[in-house]
């Protein structure tokens, strides 16, 4: 599901990001897979980019809406205008009536912040 699939990018990374999932459930396959490839440009925009060294994966569902918010220490100015992954990000989230918001000022920190309305199926147990 999503929760592992972002801890497995996590891992990947060559600086520690602490990941948090609240939740059970999963959301519908569409939506997982837009959330996914969001987090995925951020860990990779931060990996390239940044210069951090620390970050931080927040995922959470509320109200009918998937949460989630990536960010990191690094030296900041990331732009959503700037014809990058993240307009890439934007336009797939829109495609689901999702958002999608980037705090970068420059010297830092950075935080993208996205949602996407979705409800989680039942979490299944495990035999």
């Amino acid at each position: 599901g999503l929760a592992g699939a972002v801890q497995a990018l996590a891992l990947d990374m060559p600086i520690p990001v602490v990941v948090s999932v609240p939740f059970e459930g999963r959301p519908q396959a569409p939506i997982e897979s837009a959330a996914y490839f969001g987090v995925a440009e951020c860990l990779a925009n931060i990996g390239k980019h940044s210069g951090a060294r620390h970050a931080w994966i927040n995922l959470d569902h509320e109200d009918g809406r998937l949460r989630i918010e990536v960010g990191d220490d690094g030296r900041g100015g990331a732009r959503l205008d700037a014809g990058t992954g993240l307009a890439g990000v934007g336009r797939r989230l829109a495609a689901f009536d999702g958002t999608m918001t980037v705090s970068s000022p420059e010297g830092g920190p950075t935080v993208v912040r996205m949602e996407l309305p979705c409800e989680l199926s039942a979490p299944t147990a495990s035999p």
